[in-house]
């Protein structure tokens, strides 16, 4: 039987993580970037989402107990039309 694996990092975050892909609805991730071996200490990721959408990713983002840094940025002259958000996850 093998080990679990030990060090350094989040198993809370990991499963954070996993769960955010399921939970974002019509969103695309731009970058995902987790650091941290065998478990991830930091997760930075991008997503970008349809503004009709935006409401209820980014409330879903915001549940996340894990959450550190939020950044948002909206597109489209003059009309919006796309939301980037950008965020950190910390164990």
């Amino acid at each position: 039987m093998a080990k679990a694996p030990t060090g350094r990092g989040s198993a809370a975050l990991g499963t954070a993580a996993a769960g955010i892909k399921e939970r974002l609805t019509n969103a695309k991730i731009i970058d995902w970037q987790q650091l941290g071996t065998p478990r991830p200490d930091v997760i930075v990721a991008t997503v970008q989402t349809p503004v009709a959408d935006f409401r209820a990713n980014l409330s879903s983002l915001a549940r996340l107990q894990e959450l550190r840094d939020l950044h948002i940025l909206i597109r489209g002259t003059p009309r919006p039309d796309i939301a980037q958000i950008k965020f950190t996850l910390m164990g």
